[in-house]
């Protein structure tokens, strides 16, 4: 039979475990590498009931996955598999995503749900902290900076930089070729708020990691 593709839906439902579908592990922990676009998690299962079970839909908890199963229904003993596929994106760190399957006896009114979890362990290629650079409307334009680290094994090299915005100065010091870079950035004046980005090009070898943006603000101090 046709696997059933799964749709995308918003999450909510509790994680209540299915009195027939068995799953030897609800949650999966792996680890991406630098240059993976998508990771794949497999939830294997088997119908532990008298009755043949129906896949009726899955909730997920972000647009980033999606999941497929096997086949569309399961006769008692039968095993499956769910697989969900983890799109990357622009995502770093310790990514956690919940699901539930939701299936359900043939001849029954009621729905089963399966709670499930999908770890992700995204390594960092290149890290700006912090996140944005501010100035408050009428500070003085001092110099801020952005410290740029190559987390990768092999060293990454600032090509050209670009400033959205007119009217700031940046300079790019190197602190350890290939490994640490501080980009310092400095207004020319600050009488009107706004929000602008650095686009750092470098030579990443890895395509999606070539650039980073980097943000600054001049914003309006509280109450003003």
């Amino acid at each position: 039979m046709r696997g059933v593709l799964l749709t995308v839906c918003l999450a909510g439902l509790p994680l209540v475990a299915s009195g027939k579908l068995i799953f030897p592990e609800r949650e999966l922990e792996l680890n991406a590498k630098p240059s993976d676009e998508k990771v794949s998690f497999v939830f294997s299962f088997s119908n532990g009931g008298e009755n043949t079970v129906n896949i009726e839909d899955v909730n997920v908890s972000c647009s980033c996955l999606s999941a497929k199963t096997d086949r569309s229904s399961y006769a008692a003993g039968e095993k499956g598999q769910l697989v969900v596929v983890f799109a990357i994106g622009s995502f770093t760190g310790v990514q956690r995503k919940a699901l539930t399957l939701v299936s359900r006896d043939v001849g029954s009114r009621e729905n089963e749900r399966t709670g499930l979890l999908a770890i992700l362990n995204i390594p960092d290629v290149i890290t700006i902290e912090p996140e944005l650079l501010q100035w408050s409307v009428g500070d003085k334009p001092e110099e801020k900076v952005f410290t740029l680290k190559v987390a990768h094994s092999n060293p990454v090299n600032i090509r050209k930089i670009t400033c959205s915005r007119e009217g700031f100065e940046f300079r790019v010091i190197e602190k350890e070729k290939g490994r640490q870079y501080e980009i310092r950035l400095k207004p020319q004046v600050t009488s009107t708020p706004l929000l602008g980005l650095l686009k750092i090009d470098t030579d990443c070898a890895i395509l999606k990691h070539r650039r980073k943006l980097a943000f600054f603000s001049i914003a309006r101090k509280r109450g003003s």
